[in-house]
């Protein structure tokens, strides 16, 4: 895995991506770009059911379109 990210170009979702892209930096620093996509601030309890479901949905939809797509690798983890 740490091969196959490095001069990759990178989107991460959810929350901040603080996490994700800190790992990625610590075990190959050689990434070409990352992009984070995170929630508007102040949205919490209703976007619950919009991130396990709908968010879902639409990230498929969007890698189904992205022609250069290599690999999507959803990572749950869960809180409380």
């Amino acid at each position: 895995m740490v091969q196959f990210l490095e001069d990759k170009t990178i989107l991460v979702t959810g929350a901040t991506g603080f996490l994700a892209k800190s790992k990625m930096l610590r075990v190959q620093p050689n990434v070409k770009k990352i992009y984070l996509l995170s929630r508007a601030p102040g949205a919490k309890h209703d976007v619950a059911l919009g991130i396990n479901t709908v968010r879902a949905e639409n990230v498929i939809c969007f890698a189904k379109k992205s022609v250069k797509l290599k690999v999507l690798v959803r990572i749950y983890i869960p809180t409380g």
